[in-house]
């Protein structure tokens, strides 16, 4: 009987593992009708004129409505806790989408008022000049005349007369500014000393956070100013060869609109997530238009545009309250219960297996964010009148929180963002390739040869390859020989996602 013979056992193949998506999950729209009044008209007609997102706008609308409330007002949230107005906010969007342009239509009340407040104090400018230019005169003359004398008492009561007339020299009024786009945090805190303890910094590019991380300053970071300037800490502030100044309650208004390749990594900058910086600001990563705009002329509607100027006008122009402190607005029992509602909320999402686990630095200061909120919501209802003369409605707060709802996804997902390992990255761009050539299976080298631009090493391939292997979207496949010299790396697509291409 011939011997039967038995093909030897082979290795199955194994299962593919469930595929981990690798882009942001889909985030909600913002919703400009909770914008009240002329910020939210305002917010809608320049998002249709631009075509950009109505994210974008709102994020700089609000800015500048909180930069001009935070000049006056604060928000009582408990019998001992008060917040300021003064809000951060990232709006994300890539170069192309006349983010500059919504700037510009966003700030011009900020301008207008400078312009105004600078024609007004103009003469009182020059007189202050003029006498400062006599008195200098008169005090170089004394000096030089007190040199040539020999007499020590003589010489003396010259140089006393001298030190007077310094004394009495007249300070030269400071031509009121309202916002900066481009400041050293040290600075900054000359322009705060200067300017009423308020500033407002907007800027449509990233720039504002290599500033912070030490651009000038030998890569040092500097945060301790801006970092108090959020919740209104004392700061001393050294000022060169200008004497020292202590900021009382120095307060700083953020509208950034950076490309969101800047946000990519901010958490590994020095002290930025540690201490806090990045877990301050509200994000909105809304999508991006290019491509898909219809590109009409739509005319921002006149009335809109002046009432928009009018209301930041007369939000600037409220009066200061007596003593240091800004007016106090108080909240209705309603916004009150509704707001303890949200921050009991935010609370349990920061328990481990919550959806704040990952990002507790932000969603800790949510609830004070919330508060904030609503108390500029509250100021742009009553611009033309005094808003601390009636208190936050419930109809104001629930606002306020269905913002932050929306404002919370897009803050965790940026926190994401912010931390993302650059390999995830390069995934996502060795994925586009292979979805774009619909490859089913691929050699490693092909794929290095079509992305050389992005990556300079075989190395790096593979790292972003590493990627979509653990996230089960690719698995190498055993190597090939492909010639004479060392065999092909090859590599197959998880049929579970080729089968979605047809």
């Amino acid at each position: 009987m011939a011997d039967v013979v038995v093909a030897p056992l082979q290795d199955p193949v194994p299962e593919w593992p469930p595929v981990t998506p690798l882009d942001a999950p889909e985030l909600p729209r913002l919703n400009a009708d909770l914008l009240p009044r002329f910020a939210g008209d305002f917010v809608r007609a320049l998002s249709a004129s631009t075509e950009t997102p109505p994210e974008l706008p709102a994020a700089l609308v609000l800015a500048v409505c909180s930069a001009a409330a935070a000049r006056r007002l604060r928000v009582r949230v408990g019998p001992d806790y008060f917040e300021p107005t003064n809000l951060w906010f990232v709006a994300a969007l890539n170069p192309g989408n006349r983010k500059s342009a919504v700037q510009s239509a966003a700030t011009a009340p900020l301008i207008a008022w400078e312009r105004d407040q600078a024609a007004e104090i103009e003469p009182e400018i020059e007189r202050a000049q003029s006498l400062r230019k006599t008195l200098e005169t008169r005090a170089a003359e004394l000096r030089k005349k007190a040199a040539k004398l020999d007499d020590p008492n003589a010489r003396e009561d010259l140089t006393q007369q001298v030190a007077q007339i310094e004394a009495d020299m007249p300070e030269v009024p400071v031509v009121p500014q309202l916002w900066t786009s481009d400041a050293t945090p040290e600075r900054l805190g000359s322009i705060l000393a200067d300017h009423g303890e308020r500033m407002a910094w907007m800027s449509s590019e990233g720039g504002v956070f290599d500033l912070l991380a030490g651009r000038y300053s030998g890569g040092v970071p500097n945060l301790d100013l801006v970092l108090k300037a959020h919740s209104g800490d004392s700061e001393r502030v050294d000022r060169g060869n200008r004497p020292p100044v202590y900021l009382h309650h120095p307060l700083l208004t953020v509208g950034l609109s950076p490309q969101p390749s800047v946000l990519r990594g901010l958490a590994t900058k020095p002290g930025f997530r540690g201490r806090g910086l990045l877990g301050r600001f509200l994000y909105l990563l809304p999508p991006d238009p290019l491509g898909f705009r219809q590109l009409e002329d739509v005319a921002m509607p006149e009335g809109t545009r002046t009432a928009y100027d009018a209301g930041i006008r007369a939000m600037l122009d409220w009066p200061p309250a007596e003593g240091e402190r800004p007016h106090v607005v108080r909240m209705t029992p309603e916004a009150t219960t509704a707001w303890k509602e949200y921050q009991r909320a935010m609370e349990a999402m920061m328990r481990p297996g919550g959806d704040a686990e990952h990002a507790t630095d932000w969603a800790a200061k949510a609830p004070g964010a919330a508060a904030r909120l609503a108390a500029v919501l509250h100021a742009v209802q009553h611009a033309h009148s005094r808003p601390w003369e009636s208190a936050i409605s419930g109809e104001t707060m629930e606002a306020a929180l269905e913002l932050m709802g929306t404002l919370t996804q897009h803050s965790l997902a940026a926190m994401d963002l912010v931390g993302a390992d650059p390999t995830i990255d390069g995934a996502r761009r060795v994925w586009r390739w292979i979805e774009a050539g619909r490859h089913e299976r691929f050699k490693l080298r092909d794929a290095h040869s079509a992305l050389r631009g992005r990556f300079d090493r075989v190395k790096d391939l593979r790292e972003a390859v590493e990627v979509l292997e653990e996230r089960g979207y690719i698995r190498e496949l055993e190597n090939e020989p492909d010639g004479p010299g060392r065999p092909s790396t090859w590599l197959e697509v998880n049929p579970a996602v080729t089968g979605a291409w047809s």
